[in-house]
């Protein structure tokens, strides 16, 4: 292959080459990812990260450090992706909700990265085993295997999607890991050797802590060893077939002892498919189309194909659709040829293996959602090398410098057209309205992007477009990724709420709960829909049934505690405002709400302390401060909560006390508010007071003109 070398590698310094093709990288990078620092937060962001209070750091110290390795959706408790959580909040301990510093994070991960992918594949080039046939052309396969990978569109929703940093941060640790592997094996001092081996295991730990397919680390090492270090001899084969029962051998016995035979739970698993509109066998019988379709979004990733949400219909049968089987014989086809090969192309064979190793985890048994474009991040990296190797041998055959121009243009052209894709579906993921329409645009039929644009809408204030969208949702079938239309009735409940429209809200979250009884959200807030028309009753066994589904809802337990306050039970109160304050020590309503019901007990201290409480986290905060004022009053400190008032007159707009008394008007069931005689008397000598003193200043300035 020496013809490709047009200037001997080794006549250019390693220092030199290492140091073009880290810059190219970077380069290149910033050429087809410059719009998107700015980009959106999107739909997955917000629970994992805008909602997550676990990684929301006030302060840098080892107790808040290790709360973010615990901060599970839904505030369960439990270890959840700690390396990608404590990244995501040293971000936001930065910036807080800023989205620049959270992409220029994503892509410096991507970045290193791709150089590591290139430094790891340079490596292997020049194995022993693999020198003679790919070393003169060493680096130029790993950078452009690097570079194909690193700018491939199908990479965007790893990168630019920030919630996904879980996942490209987990290929960086995955390949650095490899790297380090690759190095201890090729070293030829034992300290070098052990600290690369140590810096191997840190990576691979680190690589499944941010995300959990990375667990086919270990063995994607062990095949590696076997292919491309030691060569495929039967012995070889049989050392490293013992150590990789031992690797699966001694994980299932821990989790035998630790759970018993529950992890064979079968039942438990096809019961987690509950909520998807597909059952297991479903899935497994759909992963394999679904692979295919991975593979031509690499080979094809033209703007046009990709899509946040990706509407592939279930296959029922071997046969339906037809596509199913073709699919599995394909695929199995595919792996033969690489086994019998193995020994004879163990390179390409690898490449191969690794794709459908690391695809592995995530299309198998586990109830997660059929297609996302970020799980190819891991998987595709290698992908690019059998490619690029094919390229060469071609031109290596045709010697015609013709046809080797022709070789050049086309791969530039290929290059050239990747990253205009990549920079153009970029664009699409510039706010949550471009990425849910390019989805509807896609697939008019799928409820999921109908759902989330009406979310978009919704949460924009465009109720009406909203209510459009909801209804186009509500008219498509089942979608595969988990929205049924239990949360389309429960999102559009919340809009017609929000217009007032009382009827048709409770109407909506009926039929959410009717579509899943165990929908303790649509509990919680019909629950504020009928307290709303003084129907405490209803309301207080709607958040019993709330609690009995999510006992860890600070929300549902702060609204029991003021519906109790409104049933005259105020010790039940009390104690439900308090659990909900456990959930959530920074809950100002449940303080505020605490505060009433310490009032209605006749302990105005612990009123006091409870409303100066939520003052101290706002001080703007009217209606504390106007209960602030009144239990004073009650102190018999009249003068106390004049002053406060006075304060909170300077302190606040005269358009927000006046809101104040629009309030009162309304006589809001759901919105306590401390006895109207009491206070608008007061409100009124401060308007008063202040009117006089401007009255007095007019004056005094007109008097300064004569």
């Amino acid at each position: 292959m020496g013809i490709l070398t047009i200037k001997p590698e080794f006549e250019i310094s390693q220092c030199r080459r290492t140091t073009f093709a880290f810059l190219a990288i970077l380069v290149l990078l910033l050429s087809v990812y410059a719009n998107t620092f700015h980009s959106s937060w999107h739909f997955d962001d917000e629970p994992n990260i805008l909602e997550n209070k676990g990684i929301h750091l006030t302060e840098l110290n080892w107790k808040n450090i290790q709360n973010t390795f615990f901060a599970s959706l839904g505030g369960t408790g439990e270890i959840y992706r700690p390396v990608a959580c404590f990244t995501f909040a040293i971000n936001h301990y930065l910036g807080k909700n800023r989205v620049f510093g959270y992409h220029v994070f994503n892509l410096a991960v991507h970045f290193f990265a791709s150089i590591f992918l290139f430094l790891f594949i340079y490596l292997t080039l020049n194995l022993p085993l693999l020198k003679a046939r790919y070393g003169p052309n060493s680096y130029f396969i790993a950078f452009l295997a690097a570079v194909f990978w690193a700018i491939n569109p199908i990479q965007t929703q790893a990168i630019t999607y920030i919630v996904q940093r879980m996942a490209s941060l987990a290929g960086m640790f995955y390949i650095m890991g490899m790297y380090f592997y690759l190095k201890a094996r090729i070293a030829t001092k034992n300290p070098l050797k052990a600290g690369h081996y140590f810096m191997c295991i840190i990576c691979g730990f680190l690589a499944i802590g941010s995300k959990e397919n990375a667990a086919m680390f270990p063995i994607s090492i062990l095949i590696f060893d076997l292919f491309l270090i030691q060569g495929i001899t039967k012995t070889n084969i049989k050392k490293t077939s013992v150590i990789l029962v031992a690797m699966i051998l001694v994980p299932l016995t821990a989790a035998l002892i630790l759970k018993g035979f529950s992890v064979f739970d079968l039942k438990h698993l096809i019961s987690s498919y509950g909520h998807r509109s597909f059952t297991l066998s479903e899935r497994l019988l759909t992963e394999p189309r679904v692979i295919l379709f991975y593979i031509s979004l690499l080979f094809y990733p033209m703007p046009t194909r990709l899509c946040i949400a990706h509407d592939i219909s279930p296959s029922h049968s071997l046969i339906d659709p037809p596509t199913t089987l073709l699919a599995i014989l394909f695929i199995l086809t595919v792996l033969a040829l690489v086994t019998i090969k193995s020994k004879k192309w163990p390179l390409v064979s690898y490449c191969i293996l690794f794709f459908f190793l690391n695809h592995l985890i995530e299309a198998s048994i586990f109830p997660l959602e059929l297609v996302f474009e970020h799980r190819n991040y891991i998987p595709s990296m290698l992908f690019f090398v059998p490619i690029i190797i094919l390229i060469i041998k071609g031109m290596e055959t045709y010697s015609k410098k013709t046809l080797q121009v022709s070789f050049c243009l086309f791969l530039i052209l290929v290059l050239v057209g990747f990253g205009h894709s990549t920079f153009i579906r970029n664009a699409i993921w510039k706010t949550e309205e471009s990425l849910w329409l390019d989805a509807v645009d896609k697939y008019p039929a799928s409820a999921r992007a109908h759902h989330n644009l009406g979310r978009y809408y919704a949460n924009t204030n465009q109720k009406e477009k909203a209510i459009d969208e909801y209804k186009l949702a509500l008219n498509q079938a089942r979608g595969t990724h988990g929205e049924t239309h239990h949360m389309t009735h429960y999102n559009l409940g919340l809009v017609y709420h929000s217009m007032n429209l009382e009827s048709d809200a409770e109407s909506h979250l009926l039929k959410a709960i009717e579509i899943f009884p165990r929908y303790a959200d649509a509990y919680n807030n019909l629950s504020i829909v009928v307290a709303e028309q003084g129907r405490y009753g209803e309301a207080y066994d709607y958040l019993i049934t709330s609690l009995t589904y999510d006992r860890n809802s600070p929300l549902a337990h702060n609204n029991l505690g003021y519906i109790l306050i409104k049933q005259d039970r105020i010790e039940e109160a009390i104690s439900e405002l308090q659990q909900a304050l456990e959930l959530d020590k920074d809950y100002r309503t449940s303080l505020h709400n605490l505060g009433i019901a310490y009032n209605h007990k006749g302990d105005l201290q612990a009123a006091a302390r409870c409303f100066r409480s939520v003052l101290d986290k706002d001080p703007k905060a009217l209606f504390t401060q106007l209960y602030l004022a009144y239990t004073y009053v009650c102190m018999g400190k009249s003068e106390a909560a004049q002053l406060l008032l006075s304060h909170c007159y300077d302190l606040l707009s005269s358009e927000r006390l006046y809101e104040a008394l629009k309030i009162y008007q309304q006589e809001d069931p759901f919105q306590e508010l401390p006895p109207r005689k009491i206070i608008l008397p007061m409100l009124g000598k401060i308007y008063l007071e202040k009117a006089g003193s401007l009255d007095q200043m007019g004056k005094a300035l007109l008097n300064g003109l004569e």
